[in-house]
């Protein structure tokens, strides 16, 4: 983005562009860590799912210090419940 643009676009009251960036960047990554539970988490993981990009963490409370990143898995991932399975698997 051209830095003259920039202050356009981010200092607008819409917030689609950072929302377009957000999921983007979310279904980019190397890994995925949602802040809540959502409709964005849930089309991020289906998108993720769809490329074969499976690493989404949850944050949980797990009382093992030495827990693996396994523990943390998303349960779309984990148990594969999510609606992309049946699409893109």
């Amino acid at each position: 983005m051209p830095a003259d643009k920039k202050t356009k676009f981010l200092d607008s009251k819409d917030s689609e562009l950072e929302d377009v960036i957000d999921f983007y960047i979310s279904t980019e990554s190397d890994v995925f860590v949602p802040a809540i539970s959502g409709l964005l988490y849930a089309n991020v993981a289906g998108k993720r799912i769809g490329s074969g990009k499976t690493q989404i963490l949850v944050p949980a409370i797990i009382s093992d210090s030495s827990a693996s990143a396994s523990s943390f898995l998303s349960p779309y991932i984990s148990k594969k419940n999510h609606f992309a399975y049946s699409c893109y698997c």
